[in-house]
């Protein structure tokens, strides 16, 4: 039989999105490659480096040198990539500081990604909302770093730059794993859900960051588990990543390990598929 064709969804979850290196892990382990990837938010990111080409041990050797500790992420960022401190921040006025989206995203993808959606060696959705029309929209073509920016954009926290004249804001608003979009034309639907659990603070109060991105998710999570009910794909996997704060990235190496406990789980779903359709 062919290598069974493969739709791969990675959902939103911020920090906790890291946990899709490790299930990408099992793709290269078993030899599969997906059909298409479908990508929102944080999943968008990763979705492009691995739907780029690179292996989930690149990733993961990526997200390890760039996440290691703050100072870390400073000496990549301001020194590897001499950026500025204000490149990566959007004032319009005094009320509206925010990262700067597509400049963030230009600096943390790896130099291996497409810098164009359509370039990419496995085909690539990455979803996002239109703000103004309150709907899905999913992005085939364009620039790669605007179009993450665009997917992982919180409104109030980090701006994307417009679309064809839309703004556009988290997909995960809409469509948080998003795996209608691969159905079409494969054999197996493989979902990851990283939205995880609201994590109990470890200081007095949780931060205001941690309830904005926090609250985010939980709306993810409710929409996600919606709409799994309605249509559900072959293979759901949500890794263990409830410990982990929402914006807790330098914690990457330890909730990689975590979320690899999955890995079993993932390994042995797709195996017993594959048998089923042999």
């Amino acid at each position: 039989m062919s290598e069974p064709r493969i739709g791969l969804a990675l959902g939103g979850g911020s920090a906790r999105g890291l946990a899709h290196i490790p299930m990408l892990e099992v793709f290269d382990e078993l030899g599969l490659k997906p059909t298409v990837i479908a990508g929102c938010s944080i999943g968008a990111l990763i979705g492009a480096g691995y739907a780029s080409g690179m292996t989930a041990k690149d990733m993961r050797e990526h997200a390890r040198k760039v996440l290691k500790n703050r100072m870390g992420a400073a000496k990549y960022l301001f020194g590897a990539k001499k950026a500025r401190i204000t490149d990566l921040l959007s004032l319009r006025n005094i009320a509206s500081l925010q990262i700067a989206g597509e400049r963030l995203t230009s600096l943390v993808l790896p130099e291996a990604v497409a810098t164009r959606v359509e370039d990419t060696l496995i085909p690539l959705k990455i979803v996002t909302t239109d703000y103004e029309d309150r709907s899905e929209n999913v992005i085939t073509s364009g620039p790669m770093a605007r179009a993450i920016a665009a997917s992982i954009a919180i409104p109030g926290v980090i701006r994307s730059s417009a679309i064809n004249g839309r703004l556009l804001v988290d997909g995960g608003v809409t469509n948080p794993v998003p795996f209608d979009h691969v159905r079409e034309g494969v054999d197996i639907v493989v979902a990851i859900d990283v939205t995880g659990r609201p994590r109990p603070s470890r200081r007095r109060h949780h931060s205001n960051m941690e309830l904005a991105v926090g609250s985010m998710l939980i709306m993810f999570h409710q929409i996600a588990q919606l709409r799994r009910t309605m249509n559900p794909p072959d293979i759901y996997i949500e890794p263990p990543v409830g410990g982990f704060g929402a914006i807790e990235f330098f914690r990457a190496e330890e909730l990689m390990k975590v979320a690899s406990e999955a890995k079993d789980e993932l390994k042995r779903a797709l195996e017993l598929r594959i048998k089923r359709i042999a």
